[in-house]
C-alpha cells in the first residue's frame, strides 16, 4: 500500500476532485462516516466530544458530529475556532449541521470558543464524562509546534483521560516526517483518509498515533497512483501473496541451499541464530560454515544443520587458505548469508576478501553484521561481489557504510535505507524502527509490525537466516527482504502477545516463525488495510 506525503496526497486528492470529477464533499462525508463507524468500538455512556480547529479537518469533524448524532449519539462540538471562519466544503457541513441539528435522534451541543485560550485543567474536567474525544484539530498541512491556543486544547485531551480518536493525523504530528516540535495527542486510534500517512508510521509520530485504522473514502486507484510515491507499507495480504508457494510433490533441493558464515570465539550462537532462521524460513538446507577449532559448539546448534569445518588456524577466527573446502561449499549453495559474529580480527578481513572473490556470479549474498564493519573499513569488497547482494544493517553499520553518524541516519530512515541501496547497488534493509527495505530504483517498503522486545542480542541474525531461506525460494531479493522483514516482525508480535516484551529473546522470534506463516498462510489475499483493519 502506498504511503503518500502530505503533499502527495494532496495531489491525490486533486486527481480524484478535478482530474476524475469526484465532488469534494462526497469525499469529506466519507471521511466523517469513517470516523464515526471507529467510534463503534468505544463506550455509548456518555457524550461524544468532538473537538474542530478550522479547514477540511474540521470539515470531517463536522460530518462526525452530524453522522453521530444520525445514530442517536449525544455530541458535544468544541470549536477551537470561529464558525465564521469555515469555508469550502467545511463551511457547506457547518451549514449542515445547522439545518439538521434538531431533527436528528441524538443531541447535538455546541461549545463556540473561537480564538480564546481555555484553561486545560477546566476543559479537561468538563470532558471528564466523554465516552470518547474527536481530535479534529489539524490536518495535515500543518508543519511545526501547534500555535497558541490550539496547544491549551490538545494539552486538555491528553489530560482528560478520556481515549482520543485523531482525524487523519493526531493534532501536531507532522505528517510527512513524524517529527513532534510540541504538543500532540496521545491517541488510542487513529482513523486515516484514503492511505495511510508517513507521519503516523515515522517515530515519534508513531507513538501519538495509537492503532491505526484506514478508511475507503471512495478515492479510486488511478488517482492513487498519481501520486509517484516509491514509498510504500506492506499489509497482511501484501504479504500473504508472496508466501512461496509449496506444491506437494516437491524435495528439499527445491527451496533453496543456504550457507551460513558466521561465528568466532564467544560469538558462535550467531551462526546457530541465522541457521534456524533460514530453516523456520522453509529453506531445503542449511550449512553453518564455523571456524574448525569450534566445530563442537557449531554441532550443539539445531541436528538439522549440516556443519562445514573452515580454517581458522587454531584461533577460533577465521583465516585465508580455507581452499577446497571453501569453494565446494559456495559450488554448493545458492544462498550465502555471511557476516553475524564473524569479528574483525585482521585475519578474518583477509578470509572475507578470500571468499568474496570465490563466490560464484549465481550466489546471492546476504551480508549483516561484522561482514558489513569489515566492508565499510574496505570499500574494495563490495566490487568482488558480482552476483545478486541483500544487506542488512542496524543504524550503527549503516552510519559506518555511508561514513555519516548514526543521527544522520536517524533524522531521514528512508532516505538513509536509499542512500544504502543506491550506494552499494543492493537490495538495503535498515533495521529500526520502523524497518525499512530499499532497493537501487529509489522503491522502499516499510514494514509497520515490531515491538520493543526486539531490542535484544541475537533479533538480527535470525532476521539474516530468515531473508537468507526465503531468497532461496523466491526469484526477487527485494521482496524476499521486504517479506523476511515482514514475517521475522509478525513472529516477534506473536511472540511478545504470549510472553511480553521483557523476556523476549531471539530465539523465540525464530520459535514463532512457524507460527507468523501460519498466520499469513490462512489470511485472505485482500489487502486489509483498505478493509479498515490494521494489525
Amino acid at each position: 500500500m502506498l504511503l503518500p506525503t502530505g503533499s502527495e496526497m494532496q495531489k491525490i486528492d486533486r486527481e480524484a476532485i478535478e482530474g476524475m470529477g469526484i465532488p469534494g464533499l462526497q469525499l469529506m462525508e466519507e471521511a466523517g462516516r469513517g470516523v464515526v463507524d471507529a467510534l463503534e468500538e468505544f463506550e455509548s455512556e456518555g457524550p461524544v466530544v468532538i473537538v474542530c480547529g478550522k479547514g477540511n479537518n474540521a470539515g470531517d469533524g463536522l460530518v462526525a458530529a452530524r453522522l453521530a448524532a444520525g445514530r442517536g449519539r449525544s455530541v458535544h462540538l468544541w470549536l477551537a475556532a470561529s464558525p465564521s471562519g469555515f469555508s469550502g466544503d467545511a463551511g457547506t457541513n457547518w451549514e449542515r449541521l445547522e439545518q439538521q441539528a434538531e431533527e436528528l435522534p441524538g443531541e447535538i451541543r455546541v461549545f463556540p470558543f473561537g480564538d480564546a485560550v481555555p484553561e486545560p485543567k477546566a476543559l479537561a474536567s468538563a470532558w471528564a464524562g466523554a465516552s470518547v474525544i474527536v481530535d479534529a484539530l489539524l490536518g495535515t498541512g500543518i508543519g511545526g509546534a501547534p500555535r497558541p491556543p490550539l496547544d491549551a486544547w490538545i494539552e486538555a485531551m491528553n489530560l482528560s483521560g478520556r481515549p482520543i480518536v485523531a482525524v487523519d493525523v493526531p493534532s501536531g504530528v507532522d505528517a510527512d516526517t513524524g517529527e513532534v516540535a510540541g504538543a500532540a495527542p496521545l491517541a488510542h486510534l487513529t482513523v486515516t483518509m484514503a492511505l495511510p500517512k508517513r507521519g503516523l508510521l515515522l517515530y515519534p509520530g508513531r507513538e501519538h498515533a495509537g492503532r491505526i485504522r484506514t478508511v475507503d473514502i471512495g478515492i479510486p486507484a488511478e488517482a492513487r497512483e498519481a501520486s509517484g510515491t516509491q514509498l510504500e507499507v506492506m499489509t497482511n495480504g501484501e504479504a500473504a501473496l508472496l508466501l512461496p508457494l509449496r506444491p506437494g510433490d516437491s524435495h528439499k533441493g527445491d527451496y533453496g541451499r543456504v550457507l551460513v558464515i558466521a561465528g568466532s570465539a564467544g560469538m558462535m550462537g550467531a551462526g546457530r541464530l541465522v541457521s534456524e532462521g533460514a530453516y523456520r524460513a522453509g529453506a531445503g538446507l542449511v550449512r553453518h560454515g564455523a571456524p574448525a577449532s569450534l566445530l563442537a559448539i557449531a554441532h550443539g546448534g539445531r541436528d538439522e544443520v549440516m556443519v562445514n569445518p573452515l580454517e581458522d588456524g587454531g584461533s577460533g577466527h577465521l583465516c585465508p587458505g580455507c581452499g577446497p573446502e571453501l569453494q565446494e561449499a559456495f559450488t554448493w549453495c545458492d544462498i550465502a548469508a555471511i557476516g553475524p559474529g564473524l569479528g574483525q580480527h585482521e585475519d578474518t578481513a583477509s578470509f572475507l576478501a578470500e571468499a568474496l572473490e570465490q563466490l560464484p556470479d549465481g550466489v546471492t549474498l546476504v551480508m549483516d553484521a561484522d561482514g558489513l564493519n569489515l566492508m565499510a573499513a574496505d570499500p574494495s569488497l563490495r566490487e568482488r561481489v558480482e552476483g545478486p547482494l541483500i544487506i542488512t544493517p542496524h543504524p550503527g553499520e549503516a552510519a559506518r557504510l555511508l561514513d555519516t553518524g548514526i543521527p544522520e541516519i536517524e533524522e531521514d530512515r528512508v532516505a538513509a535505507a536509499r542512500r544504502l541501496a543506491g550506494a552499494f547497488e543492493a537490495t538495503a534493509v535498515l533495521k529500526g524502527a520502523p524497518t525499512l527495505v530499499a532497493d537501487a530504483s529509489g522503491r522502499c517498503v516499510l514494514c509497520p509490525l515490531g515491538n520493543p522486545g526486539m531490542s535484544t542480542g541475537g533479533t538480527g541474525d535470525v532476521l539474516t537466516g530468515v531473508v537468507a531461506g526465503l531468497a532461496g525460494q523466491m526469484s526477487s531479493p527485494f521482496e524476499a527482504a521486504a517479506l523476511g522483514v515482514y514475517l521475522h516482525a509478525l513472529a516477534a508480535d506473536l511472540a511478545a502477545g504470549d510472553l511480553g516484551y521483557w523476556s523476549l529473546l531471539a530465539g523465540d522470534i525464530a520459535g514463532y516463525l512457524p507460527a507468523a506463516f501460519g498466520y499469513l498462510e490462512a489470511f485472505p489475499e485482500r489487502d486489509v488495510l483498505a478493509e479498515g483493519v490494521w494489525i
